[in-house]
């Protein structure tokens, strides 16, 4: 479901409201809630504003490649779901090991991502930061804390393991991984 139409949801509006609210006609409305072309930059920011949403504007690569940024990859699991969330944190950790390229880092993931994701990839951008002797994002350094700790491994058999081998920068954020977690086979 698109930002937009799944923020408008949550704050029950109707399509009526948050056309008064932006200033635009419900047309203009459900063309960027759709997603279709030729939308005005400028009625996405009024519709963003009217929701209380951050507004990113993100240059993508060509059809077929895609942003391994943190926001890019915030999007792109944003977009297909939480479940995908491994392919495109993978990759991000895998492009940011390749290339050291700190542009990679500047933004942090949208905050409509959900929170344990968003504390993921704090996490991880500080351990990469380390590996890279390169300082963090300040938005890095904010404390993510999980109310629930979060064990990505799943396995109950794994817990206990996992409790004693997450680095620093996933437990101050109650998260739990193995010492191998940002290893590739």
């Amino acid at each position: 479901m698109a930002p937009f139409l799944l923020q408008r949801k949550k704050l029950h509006l109707s399509e009526d409201a948050l056309s008064k609210n932006s200033s635009l006609s419900r047309s203009t409305l459900r063309h960027i809630e759709s997603h279709q072309s030729n939308v005005r930059l400028a009625n996405i920011d009024s519709v963003a504003q009217a929701l209380n949403l951050d507004l990113y504007l993100l240059a993508c690569p060509s059809q077929g490649e895609s942003d391994l940024s943190t926001v890019g990859i915030g999007f792109q699991i944003f977009q297909e779901g939480f479940s995908s969330w491994k392919i495109h944190f993978f990759n991000f950790v895998d492009e940011f090991r390749r290339t050291h390229d700190p542009r990679l880092l500047l933004l942090p993931p949208p905050s409509t991502l959900e929170l344990k994701l968003q504390a993921l990839i704090a996490s991880t951008v500080r351990v990469l930061c380390d590996e890279a002797k390169i300082d963090a994002p300040s938005w890095a350094k904010k404390r993510y804390f999980l109310k629930e700790p979060w064990f990505i491994s799943e396995t109950e058999n794994l817990k206990a393991s996992a409790l004693l081998e997450s680095p620093l920068y996933f437990r101050e954020n109650n998260i739990f991984v193995l010492s191998n977690f940002l290893e590739r086979a």
